[in-house]
């Protein structure tokens, strides 16, 4: 009796439940490899035919603003690969909130300055991205995507009741199916199967999904790993028109890159946002040996006094602080390489299906 309960518990949850997890689980399987995609199309942009010198970043600051000197400069990013281009942030006249924040990047070839072609397909991406973590409907959204995150949680754990029985009798082959089964035993089959199999991948991804749904999750995660969370400073709401805001001190931006290159070499990229307060330089990096795309470090840089003052790597952080600033990447797979990718993408397909054999199997039993 009580497996009835369950069951058509489990049904009716899943069938409110489908249509957002189906459109959830198809833009997560495409945004899985989004970065890939990214420099794959724009190989122009990325990728630059090596001289035998760069220029120094003074010079080719000076170059860009020579070309471009009513843009207001903000960041450079460079990479130690001969082959990448390097990256520089303006600010975008009139910006507000995060726009003002990320401001515009240009790729610039690092030995000529050429400006390269912009970037294609990041605004596609950021449309399925918005669908994915709030259907382009905003707060509500993302409390709609949450909502139904909670209901793919409660359906893991009713699934796993009522194939129970199954599961102790016969465990590997409950993992199993064959298309020989016609009709909705092979639904049935294929549902119980692939759910089984996709279990540990779903519940990282619900957990650490549910964290941009609702900021309680997040808080939670951190009070459990006993992380402190960092309070991000108010955005920007505008960007100043000042033609004094324009100069740069060079010779300062020059001595920090001077000084990071000389002491930091293993790196695969560097960024050095031009705000400093007398004369100290922020730099985040990225190792060639990064375990991800989000395991970035700091350093501090005098430049008036030509040293270090401070230096935070990622690999020096406990376990616990290492997890909880690996949200994202966990999220997608990326924390476990390229295997963690395909898991991941594999998985979200797969919780595709378990909606579409979940949504069939209620129609061959009605019909």
């Amino acid at each position: 009796m009580y497996k009835k309960i369950w069951f058509k518990f489990h049904l009716y949850l899943g069938l409110i439940a489908a249509v957002i997890l189906f459109t959830v689980a198809i833009t997560g399987a495409i945004l899985s490899f989004q970065k890939e995609i990214i420099q794959f199309i724009n190989k122009n942009s990325f990728i630059v035919n090596p001289l035998e010198n760069k220029l120094s970043q003074k010079e080719i600051l000076v170059r860009f603003q020579e070309k471009l000197p009513n843009e207001k400069i903000r960041a450079l990013t460079v990479f130690s690969d001969k082959k990448s281009s390097y990256i520089i942030n303006v600010a975008i006249k009139g910006a507000k909130g995060k726009a003002a924040f990320k401001g515009k990047n240009y790729y610039i070839n690092p030995y000529t300055v050429e400006i390269l072609p912009d970037i294609l397909g990041e605004k596609s991406f950021k449309t399925i991205e918005l669908i994915h973590r709030g259907l382009i409907a905003g707060k509500v959204g993302k409390q709609i995507v949450g909502a139904s995150v909670v209901c793919l949680l409660i359906l893991i754990v009713t699934g796993i009741i009522i194939y129970w029985d199954r599961l102790k009798k016969a465990f590997i082959k409950s993992l199993t199916f064959s298309f020989k089964s016609k009709g909705r035993k092979l639904l049935s089959t294929m549902h119980s199967s692939v759910g089984m199999w996709i279990i540990p991948f779903l519940l990282l991804a619900s957990i650490t999904g549910l964290t941009w749904s609702y900021s309680f999750v997040k808080d939670s995660l951190y009070f459990i790993a006993g992380v402190e969370k960092v309070q991000r400073k108010p955005l920007k709401r505008d960007i100043g028109d000042d033609k004094k805001d324009l100069k740069l001190p060079l010779d300062e931006i020059q001595k920090t890159f001077d000084i990071f290159e000389e002491n930091i070499s293993n790196y695969k990229w560097a960024n050095l946002r031009f705000e400093n307060k007398n004369g100290i330089y922020n730099i985040s990096y990225l190792k060639n040996d990064a375990i991800h795309f989000r395991a970035r470090n700091q350093v501090q840089i005098d430049s008036t006094n030509k040293k270090i003052i401070k230096h935070e790597q990622f690999s020096t952080l406990p376990l616990n602080e290492k997890l909880i600033k690996s949200i994202y990447p966990l999220h997608a797979g990326e924390y476990f390489g390229v295997i963690g990718q395909v898991l991941m993408f594999l998985s979200s397909l797969a919780l595709a299906i378990l909606c579409v054999t979940g949504v069939l199997m209620y129609i061959k039993r009605k019909f």
